[in-house]
Order: structure tokens, then sequence, then C-alpha cells
């Protein structure tokens, strides 16, 4: 079911106009797991060029980790005052990138964390175990333009596969 509909949000994302694609494709970007490969991805497979579809993910995905690195303070105090503190599908995936964050540190999170988490995930656990904003700013745009390249090259075959 969960296949039946993204191929019909990418073929209906197909049928707009340029403008709505680039657009749909900045804003899939902004979605947790989904991030910048996600979006170079269905920015290939719609017929976005591939370097605009790398570059609108990217700039995407890197503006939302921008929504979590520069109001942190705030929402770090937000999440510790909760009264709900339930495990869930977040908090394990959290759990998870604390792990990864106490053995790699920051560069191994940032570059590792579309396989086990999310960047927004990976984002906060650095910002949350001390890291400098500098150093998580540098690391999530250097795994994101990664992410984003590694999203449009299969994209490109996924999509070159589907025409021939």
């Amino acid at each position: 079911m969960f296949r039946e509909m993204v191929q019909e949000f990418v073929f209906l994302l197909s049928e707009l106009n340029s403008f709505l694609q680039y657009l749909g494709v900045f804003f899939i970007s902004f979605i947790p797991f989904v991030e910048s490969p996600g979006g170079a991805i269905v920015g290939s497979l719609i017929g976005v060029p591939i370097i605009l579809a790398a570059f609108i993910s990217m700039i995407g995905n890197w503006i939302s980790i921008m929504f979590i690195i520069l109001p942190f303070d705030a929402l770090l105090m937000k999440i510790r005052n909760r009264k709900s503190k339930k495990e869930g599908f977040i908090h394990n995936r959290a759990a998870k990138a604390r792990e990864r964050y106490d053995k790699y540190g920051v560069p191994g999170l940032a570059l590792i964390s579309p396989l086990v988490a999310s960047a927004h995930i990976a984002t906060f656990t650095s910002l949350a175990a001390g890291s400098n904003k500098r150093r998580v700013i540098l690391w999530h745009t250097v795994s994101i333009v990664i992410w984003g390249i590694i999203g449009v090259v299969i994209g490109s075959y996924l999509k070159y596969d589907i025409m021939h």
C-alpha cells in the first residue's frame, strides 16, 4: 500500500509544471528519514535535471536542519520539560543516534545518520551532547551534500532502468 502511495505521489508530481516540481523536491527533502537523498531520487525520477534535483534537495534538507540548530536551546528545554517520556519510534531512533554519537562523534553521526536514524535526530543528538554548533553545521552540510549526490545517482539509475 505504501509503495502504491509513493508511486502515485511521484506520478502526480511529474504531471505538474516545473516550478511546482522544484518546490515539491524542495519540500520532500524537509521530511525526516527522506531528506536530501529522497528528494534527489524523486527529482531525478520526475525529470528534474539531476544537478538541479541534487541542489534543490540539498538546500531543502539543509534549511530543515538549520530549523533545529538555530533554535536549539529553546527546543532542548521544551523536550527536557515534557511530561510524557514514553518510548516510541522517535525515542528508539534517538537512542540509536546517541550510541552512534558516542562511538563516532559528530562527523560519523552526520555521515551515517541517513542509514541509522535521520539527520534531524542526529543533529539534535550532537547538539544535546554538547557539540559546537559550527562543527555540527559543517559536518551535516558535508553529509547532506554526499547523500544528495548519492540520491541523485540512485534516482538517475532508476530512471534509466525504467526508461530502458
